[in-house]
């Protein structure tokens, strides 16, 4: 899906001319110097100009893994280039030097990377292009919002039943809400994650993981115009009136967290604890936007995460729902 509205802004890591967007830091990974993430669907986003050459280099931070992380490369949003990250071409060659828009994406991985307690996210060691050439950092021009949830906000299984070429985070629901309403893509969702249960590769429950990256590392702030969140779906094995008492801890939590920022929660689309987030708007309509999602028509991998149809139906749904709750004004470049 092509975004067409993009400006330019300032870089905000340790490489000149590009733009991170969602939850990045920089940090010493395998004794390099590195943007570093353990979030699906973060980004990099700028332009090039007066060059046909891009230099790439991506830590191996999963040497023995059998699934190796993915990335996907949207050259001027043609379609995508997918490469795994210990087979990315130290030069990535287009066809023109003229300008070109370039978007990065942390698409796939593995439910056995150690997120959490090892350094086994997405680390780039080196982004540039060859003289004379420049790079300019963009990012969308509208809203941003944070996505928080769980495999199916990160974009697990979105193609098929394979870790890692399976996966799109590129490509999910969250990802193409953001590109039709021309927002910033704020992913902090792990697979297999719920407010209680404790997703895959050591990562903590969600009160944990929304402010840290890795056990150790604090996230960035950041200042997202909407949440929206989307879990709950891992937490079945739980007593319906503690995930009530749960979820309502973690709305305030998030209105913390993020105080100028409006919350939207959707029922999961398995509609686990539909009765009781229900229950809760009727409590607190101040405090968030409930939106329904049992009458979507989404298409599924399994029985669970939405298949690529799916994923497009519900962005579909879901900034509708946005666009008719906010004003289309609101979103308006």
């Amino acid at each position: 899906m092509a975004q067409s509205k993009y400006v330019q802004t300032t870089a905000n890591g340790c490489f000149a001319g590009a733009y991170f967007m969602g939850r990045w830091v920089q940090k010493s990974v395998l004794n390099q110097r590195a943007m570093y993430t353990t979030n699906l669907g973060a980004a990099i986003l700028f332009m090039t100009k007066d060059t046909d050459c891009l230099k790439l280099a991506f830590a191996n931070t999963t040497p023995t893994a059998r699934f190796q992380p993915e990335i996907g490369i949207f050259i001027d949003d043609n379609p995508e280039l997918r490469f795994k990250v210990n087979e990315v071409p130290d030069e990535l060659h287009m066809k023109l030097s003229g300008p070109h828009l370039i978007r990065i994406v942390f698409a796939g991985n593995s439910d056995s990377d150690e997120l959490w307690q090892y350094q086994q996210g997405l680390a780039i060691t080196q982004l540039a292009v060859t003289n004379p050439g420049i790079m300019i950092p963009v990012k969308p021009a509208g809203k941003t919002i944070a996505f928080i949830g769980d495999s199916i906000t990160a974009g697990c299984w979105v193609l098929k039943r394979t870790p890692s070429v399976g996966y799109a985070a590129e490509q999910n629901y969250a990802a193409q809400t953001a590109q039709i309403l021309n927002a910033q893509d704020l992913r902090i969702a792990y697979s297999a994650a719920g407010l209680l249960r404790y997703g895959t590769g050591g990562v903590p429950a969600a009160p944990r993981f929304v402010k840290y990256i890795n056990f150790e590392t604090p996230a960035p702030s950041y200042h997202p115009d909407l949440v929206v969140l989307n879990i709950g779906t891992n937490d079945q094995r739980f007593d319906g009136n503690l995930m009530k008492i749960q979820f309502l801890n973690f709305f305030h939590e998030l209105q913390d967290l993020f105080p100028k920022a409006t919350l939207n929660v959707l029922i999961p689309f398995n509609q686990a604890f539909s009765k009781e987030l229900r229950e809760l708007s009727q409590e607190n309509s101040e405090l968030f936007f409930l939106i329904e999602t049992a009458q979507w028509p989404l298409t599924y991998t399994d029985q669970a995460h939405p298949d690529l149809k799916g994923s497009t139906l519900a962005a579909q749904y879901l900034s509708r729902v946005l666009v008719n709750h906010y004003g289309s004004d609101y979103f308006k470049i």
